[in-house]
């Protein structure tokens, strides 16, 4: 069984329980104190830290010995030491029983402490109360002096009870002294239980306070600079000299809309030329009339809230003077037992002491008289007995005055032991119900910053939607880019599945040749058995391969935007200008119309499409045109893809062909004749496109390098991009070049596979070593590079999918930057 100790914090009371270690729970331990307080009305805490226990606490072999080590310090009141020192230091911990009902304004006021026995005179025995002495034997004669001589013994007997009744009192007094402290002490551990209990309710309100108060405060700030841009979208056109808002300050009225998605919403009965004509204005500002309105309430309501916390959580000041306040009581309490074991304790031994002297001389009275009975006859003994009977009568006197004065100290001290201890259960009951209401007022406030923070939460996600009009710009720049991207595709597939097609239906022409060969050859000697029984279909034709492409619908619904518009920029900060320089210095070659692409196929290692560039038939090698579109519509695809992310690391790129010198590339329905013919034309566009972007942004370097020494503190991360920029390597690739690697695939295991951005250089691989996670680029400083033979596939010794025998190499870099 595990004994529990409950102290009752109004009165300081303590019950014991006994429970099975399978009951040991909260329910349980609830309805054992039914008797003290019924269990509607009962507030339990277990600490410190002091809390509701839950029944796991309650179980713990360690909640167990705290609690014993608590009733062990408790006990020391007994031998004249209190148990006040602070619980968190010695690591008790005790169970403390409120009453809600005594919480209350109206709950009564507790009754003044009586002690048992009460202070004042104690109650004395008289001749009456004393036992008649035993009859004398029949042979015994009364006689005056034998009366006289037990006159004496009866008075002596008479003082020995009252020296007892001192004595009795004495030890009651003090009991009742020390068990009156032991409650005292275990009002101060309940009032320390409350504190403790209230201050984690405070500094929890205070905590939720401070990160409301953060939250609001950034929310504000966000608010504040996305309404501003907000009215910079929706207006005239503005222009911010300072530059405070990222992505450029045009409004949306500045920004005309590609002309094929004009010709698009005119088609469908509406006019839209600019950005703002595709936003819902009106819809747009009542919407942010209706979250600048829901700011205002909410600023009103967190000042308010503001100043109710100053109210009821209160200033350090006023908990410093309740802190001395009950330091003071615990002084109180410490000093009176410091008096009781040392005053109390002392007139107990000595009250005693007394008493057994009393006891002695009454012992000696009795043999006395007898002896003097004996020896009537003679006087001289007659007088002596006398005279010794009357010195003892004088001293037992003597020695009962001095009792009833030691008692008289003793029951003074027992009532200023039950005087303070009805001052501790008023002023008990007075913090009590002080502390109640703190933290009633505290929960209300904790209650009403939860509902603020919801509010709060929902403001955010509210003022979340203006933010779409003033990303507007940039995602309608992103926007072009994913058209282009997916119409790019739609052309890359359906090429490449005319050239599958071409390809089989050659493959089978060439096979329809090789039959026929064969029949009309050393066929013809065959028997019959050998197309009869051997191979049924030696004689057949080959199986007819005529799949039908889906009707890829999404291409048909998207716009035809061109290159990507230059119509609209969001500035770009010095570093992107850093890294559009890097980037023109690697696409700066000469491009071959024949062996050469312009930017690196994102599926070089494949080694899929090489079926599809040219057809063996009968040991001739025919070049193929449908394959050649193929080839052109993938690279023009890869093109779109890269030039994408380069976009979204917000470096600028120019477009594929300036209007001013070629034309855009036609639709897939024009004639592969035509198309075939203008390659050299479109190639030489690139050229001049590489060449009059190098200069571009070359002066754009200049620029940047110009403003970046008139900064006095560039940041590091510039230097960096700066020193590397001019040392990217695209056409060949040595230790301590610069590479750039572009993610082409997934390889074995599913990990993104790198390819250095190059020209005629191919094959050059990141090792997978060098880099954690997916980014979208890695630029590093080669330190090792290791030339491998690629093998059979699906094998560990051609990881990239390449022919058999392709030479490709292994990069191992140091990463400079990533993203």
């Amino acid at each position: 069984m595990i004994r529990l100790r409950v102290l009752t914090a109004s009165t300081g009371a303590c019950t014991h329980i006994s429970l099975h270690p399978n009951e040991l729970t909260y329910s349980t331990i609830q309805s054992r104190l039914a008797a003290v307080l019924p269990v509607n009305d009962q507030i339990i805490l277990l600490g410190p830290p002091y809390k509701v226990p839950k029944d796991s606490i309650l179980r713990n072999n360690e909640t167990i010995s705290a609690l014993r080590l608590g009733d062990e310090e408790d006990e020391l009141i007994q031998s004249g030491r209190h148990s006040l020192e602070p619980a968190e230091r010695t690591g008790s911990k005790r169970i403390f029983l409120f009453s809600k009902r005594a919480l209350a304004n109206n709950a009564p006021e507790p009754l003044n402490c009586i002690l048992d026995p009460a202070p004042g005179p104690l109650p004395m025995p008289t001749q009456s109360d004393m036992p008649p002495p035993p009859p004398s034997p029949s042979d015994v004669v009364e006689t005056p002096l034998r009366n006289a001589l037990e006159l004496y013994v009866r008075q002596l007997m008479l003082d020995v009870a009252k020296g007892r009744v001192y004595a009795d009192g004495a030890d009651l007094r003090l009991a009742a002294c020390r068990k009156c402290l032991s409650e005292m002490v275990a009002i101060a551990h309940a009032l320390r239980a409350a504190v403790s209990n209230l201050s984690d309710h405070r500094a929890g309100a205070v905590r939720q306070r401070t990160q409301f108060n953060s939250d609001f405060l950034d929310a504000a700030s966000f608010y504040m600079n996305l309404l501003q841009k907000f009215e910079l979208r929706i207006g005239d056109g503005y222009v911010d000299d300072t530059n405070a808002f990222r992505g450029g300050n045009e409004s949306l009225r500045s920004v005309p809309l590609h002309p094929s998605l004009v010709a698009a919403a005119r088609s469908s009965g509406r006019i839209m030329e600019t950005l703002l004509d595709s936003v819902p204005l009106d819809r747009e500002k009542a919407w942010a009339n209706k979250c600048q309105i829901a700011h205002e309430r909410l600023s009103a309501s967190a000042e308010d809230l503001e100043a109710a916390f100053g109210l009821a959580v209160g200033t350090s000041s006023g908990w410093s003077e309740e802190a001395q306040e009950d330091l003071a009581a615990e002084d109180t309490i410490k000093m009176l037992v410091s008096e009781v074991e040392d005053v109390g304790n002392r007139i107990r031994i000595l009250q005693s002491e007394k008493n057994d002297l009393l006891a002695s001389n009454q012992t000696e009275a009795t043999r006395i008289v007898s002896t003097a009975v004996k020896n009537e006859s003679k006087e001289g003994r007659t007088e002596s007995a006398f005279s010794s009977l009357e010195e003892m009568a004088k001293s037992s006197s003597s020695m009962l005055m001095t009792m009833e004065s030691d008692d008289n100290i003793l029951s003074q001290l027992s009532q200023r032991v039950a005087d303070a201890k009805t001052a501790a259960m008023k002023r008990m009951k007075s913090r009590l119900r002080h502390i109640s209401v703190a933290q009633s007022e505290i929960a209300q406030l904790t209650s009403s910053v939860s509902v603020l923070q919801h509010a709060l939460t929902q403001l955010k996600t509210d003022i979340g939607h203006l933010e779409h009009v003033v990303e507007l710009p940039s995602s309608y720049q992103a926007f072009l880019a994913e058209i282009q991207r997916r119409r790019a595709y739609c052309n890359a597939f359906k090429s490449i599945f005319d050239a599958a097609v071409e390809r089989l239906n050659l493959m089978r022409a060439d096979e329809i040749k090789l039959r026929e060969a064969f029949l009309r050859g050393p066929g013809k000697h065959l028997m019959p058995a050998f197309y009869e029984i051997f191979v049924p279909t030696l004689a057949t034709s080959p199986a007819v391969f005529a799949p039908q492409l889906p009707d890829i619908l999404e291409f048909r619904s998207l716009p035809n935007v061109g290159p990507q518009s230059t119509q609209y920029n969001s500035s770009s900060t010095e570093s992107d200008s850093t890294l559009m320089t890097s980037q023109v210095k690697e696409m700066e070659t000469n491009v071959d119309a024949k062996d050469q692409s312009v930017l690196v196929s994102a599926d070089e290692n494949s080694g899929n499409y090489d079926v599809m560039m040219q057809t063996m038939s009968q040991g001739d090698v025919v070049p193929r045109r449908k394959d050649d579109k193929a080839e052109r519509a993938t690279l023009k695809y890869e093109n779109v893809v890269l030039r994408q992310k380069l976009q979204q690391a917000s470096v600028k790129v120019s477009p594929y062909i300036d209007s001013d010198t070629a034309t855009i590339c036609p639709d897939e329905n024009d004639s592969m004749d035509q198309r075939y013919k203008e390659q050299e034309s479109k190639i030489s566009s690139l050229e001049a496109e590489l060449e009059r972007t190098r200069k571009d942004l070359e002066a754009a370097r200049v620029s940047s390098a110009q403003e970046e020494e008139a900064n006095l503190q560039p940041t590091r991360d510039k230097e960096t991009t700066q020193q590397v920029s001019d040392k990217i390597s695209h056409t060949s690739f040595e230790v301590g070049d610069i590479g750039l690697f572009m993610p082409t695939g997934r390889g074995r295991g599913g990990k993104r596979i790198y390819l250095a951005f190059h020209s005629s250089c191919p094959h050059r691989y990141l090792s997978p070593d060098c880099i954690d996670g997916s980014p979208d680029f890695v630029l590093g400083r080669i330190v090792y590079q290791e030339e491998f033979v690629a093998g059979a596939l699906n094998t560990t010794r051609n990881p990239f999918g390449l022919h058999v025998g392709t030479k490709f190499w292994v990069l191992t870099v140091e990463v400079v930057k990533k993203g």
